[in-house]
């Protein structure tokens, strides 16, 4: 029977780049995360399919491949109060933007390719404006080689799209960091603004089909990172008396149509530039202006910006640019501005009608975020809110968007997570849980021994914790009118939880110990042990049911690598210090953070402040020995030993040293040396009575317990050259009975013991099959039980597909491929960990709409792999 497969969990984080994320008018965020353009949808509360999925909270993300992808926006078209996405474009590090959009069929496909810069692409433009109306699109990209390219798209069908490059515009050595594109108003003449390296914003026009050169606004003094159009409207006058109005000047007031560029720089500020319609003039009274001594810039702007549009052989249309206000209030480099996006108003006589609302968002590295809106009185734009981090782990944004209504704020920073925030009421703007992952590969994933939550460790230094959030959903977190039926429905979500070490190396490998306890190697080339404190088991009982008694909490110290412990008489201790005290030690980073309120039982998913802090693990020991970078680890079943083994290009460098988990000590007779290179997994039999280890030097070992003998507790017994390229992963059956190596050489071998005769040697483990795949297999893991009276193997290749097979009932060295996972639930670089769940020993759920049957004939399997995303799939039988 072909088993039913369905995502439960994806997690991978946004990439640390500016302009990397775009939200729809349809509530989609596109950004990216790796190879992926990723789609989140912030402010969906739940979805209706065969069971209640929560997907806005943790977010519900789908990913498309993309190359590498720096750089994202919506493409939207539709006139005032309908405009709608119809695309999504992706720039990225492979030279080239692709074209994304939705079939009729609601699949995502890569419509167009364009092509023909000579660097990444970094930056890109679209229009946006109060009404777009047009039959083909306008695309600009701005490249690392210098130069901006104009693209023309037409739609050929559901599935493909034309693209046509119409201009080339070398900036000569300047490089592009943001593009706008817009109207100049009262007309459908194009105007392009381009920041960059030299400090200045380009404008540029669009007559006879090309874009030329029109203005040079001064005033930033170093790189422009961000551009943003808005077209104002009467409505939200920012002088509502007569008596301001009255003292200012009319060349200077804000007029309907008028067209607003943001402007965000690496200098700290911001900077609004106006450009107004001045009306018709007639050619003679031009030529006669441009003689009366006006200045070579002003002559530069006559000259085309005014004669773009001829309405009669006498008149053309004039336009003036001017500054308009600096909004100065951040601390470090300002990476993103985003105007508020237009909302629908009814006037007097009940019309429904266009409305830009003046306010601007603002997110900078120094780890905030700033609402800006005009003073109604005095027209001068002031900082009405502020959000942003407060940890001291923290690096600051990327980026901030607006959300389509205007009620909710997103950021992106250099954790790779987001930061929702919901405006409650007037200015009241509350953090939201919203999305995190891996910002680099995910080396290594691990179950705990109940089966409760997941682990990773990641070249992002990082250890991160998953689990599943079990809840009622009450009638006010959901929009009761579109679902009043799902009144206190019980959901279920997977979030990441707790982030129990964050190292200042690569960590390349973790096994646990016991349920509360485990260990990670990294390339520091020591062993660290780790244990839950108090905090964590008690959030974790609020989603499955356990407490135990433990330490508090964590601290990291300043400039230290090791998390230190927090029992109560340290929460005794703080809590007796003054709050001047705390706050003056807060501020000067003289130690950490965290603080007696802060370490909490959590009721739902923590925020990334509280990650990057207030769920890490007190760190029990180290376990030195190993002379060079760790590269794996395993741990035995019954919690007594932790065997670990380091790089080697050398037999001395090759070996597994042995720890005894009650004392932490290597044993004197622990070393197991059987391999020349290094060895690239451990793994225990499920009985410990065996360890498996492979090895880059192509072969396997076994290691045979010694009953009885605690100071050589395993003996080498056999090893055997298995494959012809390095061996990448290993597994047991869950019977002990078998075996299975996957090597380089696209293969997987499975082994099982030769016992023919009582004469011969029990101790020799024949391969008794090879299946043969179509790329390197770099993963690979056996089911916790017989599936159908077979056993079931999942294995993952170097290209990111996942496979399954299974042995027939009578016949174990016969296999056959039992599925073959789609490309949208599987990797697009190296998969490097395969692990099932196995959900029938789990005492806890992650679906309580379904029952103990269904559970029992329900395989979950996790995936990890270099392209920063950790998966959970479904496997129903």
């Amino acid at each position: 029977m072909l088993p039913k497969v369905s995502n439960e969990y994806t997690s991978i984080g946004c990439n640390r780049f500016p302009q990397v994320a775009a939200w729809g008018k349809d509530g989609t965020v596109a950004f990216g995360a790796h190879n992926y353009v990723a789609l989140y949808y912030p402010e969906v509360i739940y979805l209706e399919k065969n069971k209640i999925d929560v997907v806005g909270e943790v977010g519900q993300i789908t990913f498309r491949f993309a190359f590498l992808s720096i750089t994202n926006t919506i493409l939207p078209i539709g006139d005032e109060l309908n405009q709608k996405n119809i695309a999504i474009i992706s720039g990225s590090a492979d030279k080239t933007a692709r074209v994304w959009k939705l079939t009729k069929d609601n699949k995502w496909v890569n419509s167009a390719i364009l092509e023909s810069h000579g660097g990444s692409v970094n930056t890109l433009g679209v229009t946006r404006a109060k009404s777009i109306i047009v039959d083909k699109d306008l695309i600009i990209t701005g490249s690392a080689d210098g130069v901006i390219k104009v693209w023309e798209r037409s739609i050929c069908n559901d599935v493909q799209d034309s693209v046509k490059c119409l201009q080339t515009i070398n900036l000569e050595r300047k490089y592009p960091m943001a593009l706008a594109l817009s109207y100049l108003p009262e007309s459908k003449i194009p105007i392009l603004a381009c920041g960059g390296t030299d400090k200045r914003i380009l404008l540029y026009v669009q007559k006879d089909g090309l874009f030329i050169p029109s203005l040079k606004l001064q005033g930033h003094e170093n790189w422009i990172r961000s551009l943003s159009f808005a077209t104002y409207t009467e409505s939200n006058s920012a002088t509502t008396s007569s008596e301001s109005d009255s003292t200012i000047q009319e060349q200077y007031k804000l007029k309907d149509g008028d067209l607003l560029l943001a402007s965000a720089s690496q200098d700290k500020y911001v900077r609004l530039w106006r450009v107004s319609y001045n009306g018709e003039v007639s050619s003679s009274l031009d030529s006669e202006d441009i003689t009366n001594g006006k200045s070579k810039e002003k002559k530069s702007l006559k000259e085309l910006l005014e004669n773009l549009e001829n309405l009669s052989d006498d008149t053309k249309k004039r336009y003036s640019a001017m500054f308009e206000a600096l909004l100065m209030g951040h601390d470090d480099w300002v990476y993103s501005v985003c105007w508020q996006p237009s909302i629908p108003i009814v006037d007097e006589k009940g019309n429904v009608r266009y409305h830009q609302p003046m306010s601007i968002l603002t997110s900078s590295s120094d780890k905030s975020m700033m609402i800006w809106k005009p003073d109604q009185d005095t027209g001068v734009w002031v900082n009405l809110v502020r959000v942003g981090e407060i940890s001291g782990s923290a690096l600051g944004f990327f980026g901030g968007l607006f959300g389509p209504k205007g009620d909710y704020i997103l950021a992106h920073g250099h954790t790779g997570a987001f930061h929702l925030w919901k405006n409650f009421s007037d200015h009241d703007w509350q953090p939201q849980i919203s999305i995190s992952g891996c910002f680099n590969s995910v080396q290594d994933i691990t179950w705990d021994p109940t089966f409760k939550y997941l682990v990773s460790v990641s070249l992002d230094q990082t250890t991160r914790l998953f689990s599943s959030w079990i809840r009622k959903l009450d009638i006010d977190q959901k929009n009761d009118a579109q679902f009043p039926e799902k009144q206190n429905s019980i959901v279920t979500t997977w979030h990441e939880i707790a982030r129990p070490q964050i190292h200042g190396y690569d960590i390349q490998c973790i096994a646990f110990v016991t349920q509360w306890r485990f260990v990670s190697g990294a390339d520091e080339k020591i062993l660290r042990v780790f244990d839950a404190p108090k905090t964590f088991v008690q959030s974790l009982s609020k989603l499955l049911g356990e407490e135990d008694s433990r330490p508090i909490g964590a601290n990291i110290p300043p400039l230290g690598l090791s998390n230190k412990a927090i029992f109560n008489y340290d929460v005794e201790k703080l809590s007796a210090q003054s709050e001047d005290e705390l706050l003056s030690r807060q501020q000067t980073f003289s130690e950490t953070l965290t603080t007696p309120s802060s370490l909490k039982i959590l009721e739902q998913p923590p925020f990334e402040e509280q990650l990057l802090q207030n769920t890490l693990w007190p760190e029990i020991d180290k376990l030195y020995g190993h002379g060079y970078e760790l590269i794996s680890v395993g741990a035995s079943h019954d919690g007594k030993y932790v065997a670990c083994a380091c790089k080697a290009t050398t037999p001395e460098d090759a070996m597994i040293r042995l720890y005894n988990t009650a004392t932490w000590k290597e044993l004197t007779n622990g070393l197991l040396k059987s391999h020349s290179l290094t060895i690239t997994k451990i793994r225990f039999s499920h009985d410990d009575k065996l360890i498996l280890s492979i090895s880059r030097d192509r072969t396997w070992s076994l290691f045979e317990k010694c009953e009885g003998n605690e100071a050589t507790p395993y003996k080498f017994i056999t090893k055997n050259k298995a494959h012809a390229r390095i061996i990448w992963d290993c597994s047991w059956s869950h019977d002990d009975l078998l075996f299975a190596t996957a090597s380089r050489d696209k293969t997987v071998k499975i082994w099982n013991r030769e016992a023919t005769s009582q004469s011969q040697d029990q101790n020799q483990w024949r391969c008794i099959t090879t299946l043969k795949l179509n790329d390197a297999v770099t993963a690979i893991d056996f089911a916790p039980r017989f599936i159908d009276e077979g056993y079931f193997m999942a294995i993952g290749l170097e290209n990111g597909q996942i496979l399954c097979y299974q042995s027939e009932k009578t016949q174990i060295d016969k296999w056959n491929l039992i599925i073959d996972f789609d490309r949208d639930n599987c990797h697009v670089a190296s998969v490097n960990r395969l692990t099932f769940r196995s959900t029938s020993t789990a005492s806890s759920t992650t679906d309580v709409n379904i029952d103990n049957h269904e559970m029992m004939n329900r395989l979950q399997l996790a995936s990890c792999g270099s392209d920063c995303c950790i998966r959970i799939l479904n496997l129903d039988f």
